[in-house]
């Protein structure tokens, strides 16, 4: 059996005797890799379709925990805090049809019936900063991958929704979280901080303006210039003057971009 191990198999049928029935969470984390925003999705095993990681929650178990551990399971992402964007129930929320390849799976079909009613979801999100990170699938998913925020519109199930909705959130905490000691290196250009607001707010900001207005937020240290080699001019390197971000967070700073 391809992937599957008897192990596995018996593992699984245990696990779905221990579940919450229909009550699932999905996990969105983000990442900036300098140019684009991206979140981790997966591929299970006897399909096609490529969904955010997402899983039950034991009977016993917390859901903090029990979206610290899908998550883990799923892509080998450790982290330790995942904070809820929202939970999503419509009466008609069930994806049979969906799910109509894994009749002809290994798997039985008391399963199958079981996660094709109607689930009630808690949607996480958390960062990952932008260091690489190669995503390892458990045993229900054959593979995994990064993709560009904005290439989320065709995965399965409700999941582009809930892509969408995690992004509003990050959004909006943009200006009152610490958002960017999580996101951003060490040291960045400014032309690298503007790709970051532009990829989490979804629009196009004005080149001068953003910089103007960051520079007067006094948020940032100069350290330098970068070493890359370029035909112009080295771009100028600034790290984050950690207290006064922080402090600008909670004066709450209207940048106006």
């Amino acid at each position: 059996m391809t992937k599957f191990t008897q192990e596995a198999m018996v593992a699984m049928l245990s696990d779905f005797k221990r579940f919450i029935p229909q009550l699932s969470i999905n996990c969105v984390i983000f990442r900036f890799n300098g140019q684009e925003l991206q979140v981790p999705i997966v591929q299970p095993i006897q399909d096609e379709i490529w969904v955010i990681p997402g899983g039950f929650v034991y009977q016993d178990e917390d859901i903090d925990d029990a979206a610290k551990r899908i998550l883990y399971e799923q892509t080998q992402i450790d982290l330790p805090i995942l904070g809820q964007f929202g939970t999503y129930g419509p009466a008609d929320r069930n994806f049979a049809s969906e799910l109509s390849a894994f009749k002809n799976s290994i798997l039985p079909s008391d399963i199958i019936d079981w996660i094709s009613q109607r689930f009630v979801t808690i949607g996480y999100y958390s960062i990952l900063n932008r260091q690489p990170v190669d995503l390892k699938t458990g045993p229900l998913f054959k593979n995994g991958r990064w993709v560009n925020v904005k290439e989320t519109d065709t995965l399965a199930l409700d999941h582009s929704l809930l892509v969408s909705e995690a992004r509003k959130v990050l959004g909006s905490e943009l200006l009152s979280k610490p958002l960017l000691l999580s996101f951003m290196p060490p040291t960045f250009t400014i032309p690298e901080l503007q790709k970051l607001y532009e990829a989490i707010l979804d629009r196009p900001i004005d080149r001068g303006n953003f910089r103007q207005r960051i520079l007067k937020s006094d948020i940032l240290t100069k350290v330098g210039v970068s070493k890359e080699k370029t035909k112009s001019r080295p771009p100028i390197l600034y790290s984050l003057d950690e207290q006064r971000y922080l402090n600008s967070l909670t004066q709450n700073i209207k940048l106006g971009f």
